[in-house]
Formats: C-alpha cells, structure tokens, sequence
C-alpha cells in the first residue's frame, strides 16, 4: 500500500509547489509595478520641486535686479541730497536731476526724486501769484475779462511753466539758476504793477520786455544746458549717450523757441506803434511760441515734482483770494463791529474755497504716472495744461468777484446793479468745469465684474450730471438769463448768493466721493467689525 500512495503525494506536492510559485512571481510583479510607479511619482515630484526652486531662483534674481536698480537710484538721490551747494563751484555746470537717469518713470509709477519743491521755488511761486491777484484786480476794476487782462494772465503763466520745465528736469542750486529765479521775481513784479492798462499803452511795452527779458534768461539756462551736453568726456555707456543725446535735442529746441519769444516780443516793442492795428497779433504769436512745448519733448521731467508745483501753486492761489477777501472786509470792520451774519458771509467763502480745494485733482498723492495723460499721449497732455490754465484764470475770476461782492455787501449797496455777481457766478462755473475737464484727463479703473462695473460707471455718470448741473446753473446766472423764479431772488442778495454757491461746492463735493465710497464697499467690507452669521 505504501508504495502506491507515494505518487500521489508527490503529484499533489508539485501542485502546491507550482501555485506557490506562481502566487510568488505575481507578488514579485506587484512589487515591481508598484516600485516602477513608485519612482515615476518620485520624479514628478523632484521635477515639481526643481521647476519651484527654478521659478524662485528666476524671481530672487529679477527681485535683486530691481534692488540693485533702486539702490542706484538712492545713491545718486542720497549723493544728489547731501551735497553741499558750493559742491563743484558755486557757478557749475547744469546737472540732471537723479529721478531723470532713470527715465523718470520706473514700474508702478514710483521715481527716486529729491525734495519737490526748494524755498527759492517757493518764494518764485508767491511771485507769481502776485501777478495772478494783480491781474484779478484789473478785471475787478473792469468788470470783465478783457483781452489786455486774459494776455497779461497767460504771460505770467508761461513764465511760470518755462520755470517749472526747467526746475523739474535741472539741478537749481547752483549760482546761475538762483540769479536767474532773482532776476525773474523782479520782472515778474515789476510787470504786475501795470497790468491794468490796456495792451495799447506804454504800459504794455513794460510787460512785453518783461517776457521778452525772461524768454532771454532761458535761453542763456538751456545754452549753459547745451555746451555741458557737448562737452562732457567720451563714455561707452549707452545710456550716458541716450541722456546726453536727449540732453542735446532739448536744449536745442528750448534755445530756438524761447530765442523765436523773444525776438517777437522785441519786434513788437521796436518794430511797432503802440497804436499799431495788429498789435494784439504780437501777443497771440508769443504767446503760441511760448506755449508751443511738446510734452515730454525729447527729455521727461520729473513727474511727481512737477504735480507738487502745479498744486502749490494753485493753493497759493486760493490762499491770496481768501486773504484779498478778508482785506477788503477788515477795511468797515475797522468801522463797525462785526455781526453774526458778516461771520456767515466770510465763513461761506471760506468754505467755497476749500470745497474748490477738495475738488481739485491731486496728482502727487495717489496718482500712477503711466494712468495720467502727461505720459500717455501728447495732444492729452497739450490739453491738460491747458485745462490747469483755464483753472487758475476762472479761480482768479471768482476771486475777484468775490472781492466785490464782498465790498457790495458790507457797504450795503447790493440792490445797485454791478459785474460781481456775474464774475462769481461765471468764475465758479467755469472752475468747476476745468476741474472736471482736467479729472478726465485720468485713466479710470473699473472692476471686471459686470455688477460692480455697472455701479461704478453709474456713479460717474452721476458725479458727471451733478457737476455739470450745477455748473449749468451757475453759468445761467452770470449770463442773466433767470428769470423771475428762485434764481432770480438768489441774485437779489448778496449773502443769498455765497450761501447758494457754498452749498452747491460741498454738494458737488460729497458726489465726487461718490466712487471711493463704492470702492470702499468693493474691495473691503464697509464695516469690518460687522461678522457675517455663518
């Protein structure tokens, strides 16, 4: 029996032999399968984490560039600050500002710039306001904005402007520049005193050598300008040879156009009768070379500077106008004690001038230099300054009107008929709609999603009505045309009039929060403590 159970037993071991053999090489090929995906995972993840450290590395470099950049750009503005103003003799040769070498303009719209405005800028400022208010006191006497006053105006201006292009691109610290800032105070003074007679009289003559004498003092800055560009050492740095090739263009087109002023205003002088005909085409030819600048003409300025000194200049503006007011009232306070409702008259114009302040467009807070017009298209930038022109002119108008509405209220003779109310109500209309016109001037951010982008394009559509209206009214009022309704008692009473014009600005005021209101509740929550319930 044994031997014949032997076979089976050794047929049924080989059997098992083989399933175990079997069940063995499949968990080999598991095995292997799972190492094979194993590895496959494991280079993914290498190659996600080199692809990582690659990106990193690419930024960190990109990131040290800019560093390295920046940390150019504050060495020469630390250099540029901490010299003293004897470095390199006091009659040196005219030095670029630090913000210029690197194209003015960096990403994001942030500049390396030194301090905005000097006190020698400061006092030429004041200078020049006091040539506005002078020129505001002849359309006082006037009653009107004549063309002598409107050229006289524009000439001031463009004294102002050829400083502020020159200050905002060249280091002034040096002696030529503070004699020319000097010599252009007394010109600018000395011209202010005759500003009241017409362009047909001696007094004419004074201003025109004025501006012919100042168009001659640049010339002289950008000729100093020119000859430094020409004779500075060979460099082999291609951006040393872009700025001083840029340097060339524009020191010679300043040298041609202010040459061209000048020699207009001199033939006008000589070449011409006073009681000549075609006198007033002097003018409006030198005042078109004067003002014929092609924005950022071969050499940008300093962006963030040249915003500093437009609105320095405007609130110095409204700083005269306030104080002219409250000299004209002191003279019958001087007389009479002052009552409740002459505080409330002074106190309206005091707050009308502050909502014109509040109105304005302040490009060196917030502002990014590439959303501004002075860097996106040259016929916007031609139009934005002459939108700051038109600003200070009807502010200057509704300073002088005010100065007269002032003494026809204090002297109790507003039932006579008179100009002031047509100079406040015109001078505030069109202040509001240079204010408007230079606020288009901006790019305007609007959200992507369609709810959000439907609110902000109501709401300045809104501010754009509102403005508008008001400024339409206003308008309507200085031209007479009232009728016999509520406008009509409005222009009856002097005080009426400042209370109406007062409430109106802080009206239009709060409207034009109307999109950083919305921007608010946007962006972030309008009330942050407020928990929403889950």
């Amino acid at each position: 029996m044994a031997p014949s159970d032997n076979p089976k037993k050794t047929s049924q071991s080989g059997g098992d032999t083989e399933k175990r053999r079997q069940k063995q090489s499949q968990a080999e090929l598991l095995t292997l399968e799972e190492q094979l995906a194993a590895a496959k995972q494991q280079i993914v993840t290498e190659k996600a984490g080199k692809r990582k450290l690659f990106h990193s590395i690419v930024k960190l470099a990109e990131e040290l560039g800019r560093f390295k950049n920046g940390e150019a750009s504050r060495t020469l503005e630390r250099q540029s600050s901490d010299k003293a103003w004897y470095s390199g003799g006091i009659w040196r040769a005219p030095q670029v500002l630090p913000s210029i070498w690197s194209a003015g303009v960096e990403k994001g719209g942030k500049v390396m710039v030194r301090e905005s405005i000097s006190l020698t800028d400061l006092f030429f400022n004041l200078v020049i306001v006091t040539g506005f208010t002078r020129v505001g006191v002849a359309m006082s006497e006037q009653g009107k904005i004549g063309f002598s006053s409107f050229c006289y105006f524009a000439i001031f201006f463009n004294v102002w402007s050829k400083q502020a292009s020159y200050s905002t691109r060249f280091d002034t610290t040096d002696l030529s520049a503070q004699i020319t800032h000097l010599l252009m105070c007394f010109a600018v003074l000395f011209a202010s005193l005759s500003v009241q007679a017409p362009i047909e009289s001696p007094d004419a003559n004074r201003i025109m050598i004025m501006a012919a004498a100042i168009a001659l003092l640049h010339c002289g800055l950008y000729l100093r300008v020119f000859f430094a560009a020409r004779s500075e050492g060979d460099s082999t740095d291609a951006a040393t040879l872009l700025l001083r090739r840029n340097l060339t263009h524009h020191a010679t087109f300043n040298i041609i156009m202010t040459a061209c002023e000048a020699g207009v205003w001199l033939y006008g002088v000589f070449g011409q009768p006073m009681d000549w005909d075609f006198r007033w085409t002097i003018f409006v030819g030198a005042l078109a070379l004067a003002g014929l600048r092609i924005p950022r003409a071969f050499l940008a300025n300093d962006f963030h500077a040249a915003a500093s000194k437009r609105g320095l200049l405007f609130i110095l503006l409204l700083g005269f106008l306030l104080q002219s007011v409250v000299v004209v009232a002191s003279e019958f306070f001087a007389y009479q004690t002052p009552k409740l409702q002459d505080y409330s008259f002074i106190g309206s114009v005091c707050l009308l001038f502050f909502c014109i302040k509040l109105l304005y467009v302040n490009d060196d807070a917030d502002t990014l230099a590439q959303d501004h017009a002075l860097l996106g298209n040259r016929w916007a930038a031609f139009f934005y300054h002459a939108g700051q022109f038109f600003l200070l002119l009807s502010t200057t108008v509704l300073g002088s009107g005010l100065n007269l509405l002032t003494h026809s209220f204090l002297a109790a003779t507003a039932a006579l008929p008179g100009p002031e109310k047509s100079l406040v109500c015109g001078g505030f209309a069109a202040c509001l709609v240079s204010i408007f016109f230079i606020k288009s001037m901006h790019v305007k951010r609007i959200p992507i999603d369609p709810r959000n982008r439907t609110l902000f394009i109501g709401a300045y559509l809104i501010q754009t009505m509102v403005l508008f209206a008001v400024a339409g009214i206003s308008a309507a009022a200085s031209m007479g045309i009232s009728g016999n309704g509520a406008l009509e008692s409005l222009l009856q009473s002097d005080i009426a009039l400042v209370f109406a014009l007062a409430g109106s600005a802080v009206f239009v005021v709060v409207m034009s929060w109307l999109d950083e209101g919305l921007e608010l509740a946007v962006v972030q929550p309008m009330f942050p403590w407020k928990k929403k319930s889950t």
